[in-house]
């Protein structure tokens, strides 16, 4: 699989406005549900489970890009929401800078190998000046997906 695979279109926001981090993630997990990449049952429990992670620590990497993830029991498969935000989030990220490209990973718990894969390949593509520069350049759903063909093309 490779990151491309994990990802729906209908779960790609290209105008997310967000009060905050967890209204961020609300909505990134509201799309996944809606795009039936995880159970509509499971919705609230995936998002708190992804919630109490970044309560642990923050996973705002850096240079305008967040990675909010979880490994859910409630999750049948890997699956990635991105959310683009002009004005940023504030994620307490390890730079102070805020967030403008969100990249939400969910996992079935039982899948940990993979799932660190794709958190790898995440941050390869996210410390990249090159390829961040791409990735915070995506205005569209194709161009998001195109560019994860591209540069996330490696099998996890």
């Amino acid at each position: 699989m490779s990151l491309r695979d994990y990802c729906n279109p209908d779960a790609i926001l290209c105008e997310l406005e967000a009060a905050d981090k967890e209204d961020a993630i609300r909505q990134l997990v509201d799309v996944l549900v809606e795009a039936k990449s995880v159970p509509k049952t499971k919705g609230t429990l995936i998002y708190r489970e992804v919630v109490e992670r970044e309560r642990q620590a923050s996973t705002g990497i850096g240079k305008g890009i967040g990675i909010p993830h979880a490994r859910s029991q409630h999750a049948k498969k890997i699956s990635m929401a991105i959310g683009l935000t002009g004005t940023g989030i504030d994620f307490s990220a390890v730079d102070g800078e805020r967030v403008r490209v969100i990249l939400l990973l969910v996992s079935p718990k039982d899948n940990t190998d993979e799932h660190l894969a794709a958190m790898k390949e995440i941050v390869t593509i996210a410390r990249d000046a090159y390829q961040r520069q791409r990735l915070l350049g995506c205005r569209s759903p194709e161009s998001f997906l195109d560019l994860l063909a591209e540069i996330g093309g490696q099998k996890v």
